[in-house]
């Protein structure tokens, strides 16, 4: 079972319908609620990601097997939307160790905290991260809009499952369902889940359970919820078990629990730590370049030549100064005697910090004088990948989101290994 603060998140605005999107079981709890349910969460979704000034939100997540506990995740998180600020305050435990966690983040940096030695390591954003939403409307997501309508077809299959309340203004929302109340297609739906996205073979051995292998079928599931005067989702809890055996045919039982609270409303107030006398870590967002990367770097130039392979030169890429986040250097090709083409590449390129927060971007201007843009990465601990005559795939907003290079040619090899001395 994965768990982590952005499936957290994601799952934290609906209980029952959400539930479905994150661990296929909310088609267990439909019925004459369901509509009322869904829509109570997706007006949450709404208020909490556009309307308010600020909120905070409590979530736990817990995997059991053969009742006992074998990972749990429990976060605070607040949220500021004036100051574009969050912090978030958690424990999780796995395997019989447990370790805190904190995080803030604002416009311009992101702060975690090391428990090991209690130091901290602050990253400075990149301005053109500053316009980024602290969270979405899950209701927007194409993902959560097809399984709302996968849901919607199982409405008619389980009716009155759950059940409304209403007192003081508040409504509760409560389901129960029961091993023989479970379609088989749930089942099968349910068993996926479990099988492959909950507890897969890979999280079944880094958390030392036994692997659900098969007959896999719902013992129970049952959830509540409550809604506020205002039509707001303030609080619910999730159970749902399920029955399972082992590759040697051990029946276990696997509970997935969570629940939620969300509260403080417009009364929610996101401080900056205090890192004075603090040891403090500064390093900035994105593929940033030290001085450690200063120095040569090549790699063969090879033609095919009569079934055989020759190395014809070497291209060099030369990293002169690296400063602020920002790179300099020259990119040039050494051929042998008798190989030298029309054209031999040599040119400068430098880079400005800033300009995309998913690559360095290089400019340079090629042999025939046109500006030209490349990019340059790190690759493993002391080499590198750059590509030239890069074109940038841009949004409505001119972020980039991806990127598509030429090299020259087809035998261009991107990878260039340092040369050390």
């Amino acid at each position: 079972m994965k768990i982590n603060k952005r499936s957290a998140i994601f799952i934290v605005f609906i209980l029952g319908v959400l539930i479905f999107a994150t661990s296929a079981f909310a088609d267990i709890m439909l019925g004459s609620g369901y509509h009322s349910l869904k829509n109570s969460a997706k007006t949450t979704a709404e208020k909490l990601t556009n309307e308010v000034d600020n909120f905070s939100i409590d979530v736990i997540v817990s995997l059991k097997v053969d009742g006992e506990i074998f990972l749990e995740s429990t976060d605070n998180t607040k949220f500021d939307f004036v100051k574009q600020s969050r912090i978030t305050n958690g424990t999780h435990f796995e395997k019989g160790e447990m370790r805190k966690n904190y995080s803030y983040s604002d416009e311009n940096q992101s702060i975690y905290k090391n428990f090991e030695d209690g130091s901290y390591n602050v990253t400075e954003k990149q301005k053109s991260n500053n316009n980024r939403k602290l969270i979405e409307n899950p209701f927007e997501e194409e993902r959560v809009k097809d399984a709302e309508k996968i849901m919607d077809a199982f409405v008619g299959s389980l009716e009155d499952i759950i059940q409304i309340e209403e007192s003081g203004g508040k409504k509760m929302y409560m389901g129960n369902i029961s091993d023989t109340e479970v379609p088989p297609l749930v089942n099968a739906v349910s068993s996926f889940a479990l099988k492959y996205s909950i507890i897969n073979d890979y999280t079944a051995k880094r958390l030392d359970v036994p692997y659900p292998k098969s007959n896999i079928y719902v013992i129970n599931a049952s959830g509540k919820a409550i809604e506020s005067e205002e039509g707001l989702i303030e609080s619910g809890i999730f159970t749902a078990s399920m029955s399972a055996e082992d590759s040697n045919g051990t029946e276990h039982v696997y509970t997935v629990e969570f629940s939620i609270d969300v509260k403080d409303i417009n009364n929610t107030v996101v401080v900056a730590p205090d890192l004075n006398g603090q040891k403090v870590t500064y390093v900035k967002e994105g593929f940033e370049f030290d001085t450690k990367y200063i120095g040569k770097y090549k790699n063969d130039i090879v033609k095919e030549e009569n079934n055989s392979f020759v190395k014809q030169g070497e291209r060099i890429v030369e990293i002169t100064s690296a400063d602020k986040g920002s790179i300099k250097g020259r990119y040039y090709e050494v051929y042998n005697e008798g190989y030298a083409p029309d054209t031999v590449r040599n040119f400068e390129f430098s880079s400005n910090y800033g300009e995309s927060r998913h690559y360095t971007i290089l400019n340079y201007t090629d042999s025939n004088g046109e500006k030209k843009k490349g990019v340059i990465r790190r690759e493993g601990l002391q080499n590198i990948s750059i590509s030239f005559d890069v074109t940038f795939d841009e949004d409505d907003d001119g972020n980039v989101s991806g990127y598509s290079y030429s090299n020259y040619d087809g035998d261009f090899d991107t990878y260039f290994f340092r040369i050390l001395e």
